[in-house]
């Protein structure tokens, strides 16, 4: 394992990563909000079946973003009963994302199943989130867009890196 990084490194570290768990705990609730604004209420079972999956992984964003904080700070030092909770709904969050996506193509394929061309969208759209959350999260780090040293490897062609929970849950042996 890497030794900790030396103290103005720690705190580099932690300006950057303390406001993700804020981030995903706030979007908890201001994605919802932003699906019924956008849809002006329209929102039908498609569009709730595709959220439920994004409210789910965002909450275990916040959630794992909280723990690693706090293991950096020195507070939590062992992240295993959080990272083994957090295991055990990576094949649930997969489900979950599979419903999104089979909800969405229900809503363009059945149209009468949905309130209208609103909720389709939304559902598309959420679908879609949720895919990238669950990859973002149990696989590859998608985000790279808020770290100027990750957007110049992307540029560079060097591809996406494991995501920081997937190395987590990796080295407690998921």
């Amino acid at each position: 394992m890497a030794s900790p990084p030396t103290s103005k490194a720690r705190r580099d570290l932690l300006a950057r990563l303390e406001p993700y768990w804020r981030l995903e705990a706030g979007n908890v609730v201001l994605v919802p909000l932003i699906v019924l604004v956008a849809t002006r209420g329209q929102v039908g079972l498609i569009t709730l079946a595709a959220l439920a999956p994004v409210i789910v992984l965002l909450v275990i964003g916040a959630a794992y973003w909280r723990g690693k904080v706090l293991q950096l700070k020195g507070q939590r030092p062992d992240l295993a009963p959080l990272m083994k909770r957090i295991a055990a709904w990576k094949r649930p969050s997969q489900v979950l994302t599979l419903v999104a996506i089979a909800a969405a193509l229900a809503g363009w394929l059945k149209p009468d199943w949905s309130v209208g061309m609103a909720d389709q969208i939304a559902a598309t759209a959420c679908a879609v989130l949720a895919v990238l959350e669950y990859v973002n999260y149990y696989h590859r780090q998608l985000q790279h867009f808020d770290n100027w040293a990750d957007f110049k490897r992307l540029l560079a062609g060097k591809g996406f890196r494991k995501s920081w929970m997937a190395r987590d849950l990796e080295v407690m042996g998921d």
